[in-house]
């Protein structure tokens, strides 16, 4: 019990350390910290909650390989969410024989839509508890890789800088899309609120 106690209060880095060493409670205790981030993000990106399970798998055997690679002197969750996000689309690279959405170019005919910052917003509404259920379902139903680059701004809240490393795509995709997605969401839950306004 002391043993637990001790890893749960070390930091990510005293952890690491450990675990560069071959301790596997210190493994355990870093994957317990972040595991529902991880299961989370798979889960947006794959589209259904067993699979991201699946890939949350993965992930874990991934950092424990891969652990005596990493710099220390930086963050943790970066590095393994870059990790998840890989294994994702590694795997529909092996589904489908490519993926859903280039990683690396600018996609052709993805329009630019600019938002005001003011706007009826995604973000807005997830301070709203009562409608937390529907913007997750607005949020679900958008393709693919607007809702993970979506998920990545506004649940994970990284810069476009975060995102466009995290994907390997260039900040004007990142922008282009976030815009896309919001305007699609807003579309939703205007829509929703409409429908409840008249139902009121």
């Amino acid at each position: 019990m002391y043993k637990v106690k001790k890893y749960r209060e070390e930091n990510d880095t005293e952890l690491i350390r450990r675990i560069q060493k071959g301790d596997e409670k210190a493994f355990e205790e870093i994957i317990r910290r972040y595991s529902n981030r991880i299961i989370n993000l798979a889960t947006q990106i794959m589209g259904s909650q067993d699979e991201g399970w699946d890939i949350a798998q993965e992930v874990f055997i991934s950092v424990w390989k891969n652990i005596k690679s990493f710099d220390i002197s930086k963050n943790f969750y970066p590095w393994v969410r870059k990790i998840t996000v890989n294994a994702c689309y590694e795997e529909l690279r092996r589904r489908k024989g490519h993926i859903e959405s280039s990683l690396d170019d600018v996609e052709e005919g993805e329009p630019s839509i600019d938002v005001p910052d003011d706007a009826y917003s995604p973000e807005d509404i997830f301070a709203k508890i009562e409608l937390k259920e529907v913007v997750e379902e607005a949020l679900n139903s958008l393709p693919k890789h607007y809702r993970v680059t979506l998920w990545l701004r506004i649940i994970e809240n990284l810069s476009y800088e975060e995102i466009a490393e995290t994907l390997e795509i260039n900040i004007g995709t990142v922008k282009s899309r976030i815009n896309m997605a919001r305007k699609m969401m807003q579309d939703r839950l205007k829509y929703y609120l409409e429908e409840k306004n008249e139902s009121s």
